[in-house]
């Protein structure tokens, strides 16, 4: 079904609220979104907005150390139920052009009951320093599928095992285990769910096809040789984001044949994790995790958008890395590392002037309790 409005741009501004005295005086976390949005009518626009400022709501709480998981079934969930979090809404203008209603909607979000709920309901985790990690790998030999455990399982566990600190090989319950999952999107949402369910924050997914390259009498022994093609692909379970991918080609000979298969495919994937698991590795201790000098959260902005405010954090800033953390709704969240030598006093007023500077769209600052943390929000 077509979505009944479309946002144009957000406006966000934090209060504080006391509720009446029976409730003990107790503040509660506000959070204050104008909506400029259109729809059929006013009643659908002022839903739409609800709906969109308590996904607005969501997107901030990834500038944490927490992360949401089953995009999907909180989606669904938020569809729902929205309505509780929403302390009040308010059309602040409308106008009326070709069947059209629009307004600008005043929409309040309680915070603390949103927050409070997503926990209960355990949408939210903390991302591991080193993630769990399943394997899922397609596999022909001589042009068919291996029936069973692929030749290829083993020798990807062993470079995992020698590559990631603390790696364990991860089981999650799935149809079709010996899949290529970013061929089957269906296959791959499934294994995503089941993934979470188990605790396993990355896929690893691609296929290696084995074929037999020539036999060759060497010395006294009978060589068989076997050409490995691997393509190999790390997925972020929470978002379905493809975090890094590598193919590379390798050959092997021995007397048995089952050996120069196993040594094919271990030289084949060994290389691809080789050059993809390092970096993986540390950038996804600074991505995901809020150990890093400072958390940039900005409002109001779509994809193309949001790349442009981290190229321009990125070629402004001296010395830094600028890592997405999360796009949720209109909310992104970048973590910016730099090198402990590196670190310059006065860096948070420079990162609010790249902010400030940015002409479309155009962002003002929000003034946040801690110095790590630097909140924009759009105004034009």
């Amino acid at each position: 079904m077509q979505n009944p409005a479309a946002v144009v741009f957000l406006v966000m501004a934090g209060v504080a609220w006391a509720g009446p005295k029976e409730a003990k005086d107790e503040a509660r976390t506000l959070r204050r979104y104008e909506i400029d949005i259109f729809g059929p009518s006013a009643d659908a626009a002022v839903k739409q907005a609800g709906l969109h400022a308590v996904r607005s709501a969501i997107g901030e709480f990834y500038c944490s150390d927490e992360m949401l998981l089953a995009r999907s079934l909180l989606n669904r969930y938020i569809d729902s139920y929205y309505t509780r979090f929403v302390a009040s809404q308010k059309v602040l203008s409308r106008r009326e052009s070709q069947g059209r209603v629009y307004l600008r909607v005043a929409a309040v979000v309680d915070m603390d009951f949103l927050a409070k709920d997503l926990h209960e309901k355990r949408f939210f985790y903390k991302p591991r320093r080193r993630p769990f990690i399943y394997a899922s790998v397609a596999e022909t030999v001589d042009g068919t599928p291996t029936q069973g455990e692929p030749i290829a399982r083993g020798p990807i566990h062993e470079s995992l095992e020698r590559l990631l600190m603390r790696y364990e090989p991860r089981v999650i319950y799935t149809e079709a285990p010996n899949l290529d999952l970013t061929q089957d999107l269906q296959q791959l949402e499934k294994a995503r769910e089941a993934a979470q369910r188990a605790g396993v924050e990355v896929l690893l997914t691609g296929r290696v096809d084995l074929t037999l390259a020539r036999e060759q009498d060497i010395h006294f022994d009978h060589y068989t040789f076997y050409y490995a093609k691997a393509l190999l692909t790390l997925i972020r379970v929470d978002d379905g984001v493809v975090l890094a991918s590598g193919q590379y080609e390798a050959e092997a000979g021995n007397p048995d044949p089952q050996a120069a298969k196993r040594v094919a495919s271990s030289r084949a994937t060994a290389k691809i994790l080789d050059q993809l698991v390092p970096p993986f590795a540390e950038r996804w201790e600074r991505t995901m995790t809020d150990n890093v000098a400072f958390q940039v959260m900005v409002v109001g902005v779509n994809e193309a958008e949001a790349g442009v405010v981290q190229d321009r954090l990125a070629t402004r800033l001296k010395d830094v890395t600028v890592y997405r953390r999360s796009l949720y709704e209109d909310v992104v969240v970048f973590n910016l590392y730099y090198p402990p030598e590196k670190t310059r006093p006065g860096e948070r007023v420079r990162i609010e002037e790249v902010l400030l500077d940015l002409v479309s769209p155009r962002f003002k600052v929000i003034p946040t309790e801690t110095e790590k943390k630097i909140h924009a929000t759009r105004v034009s």
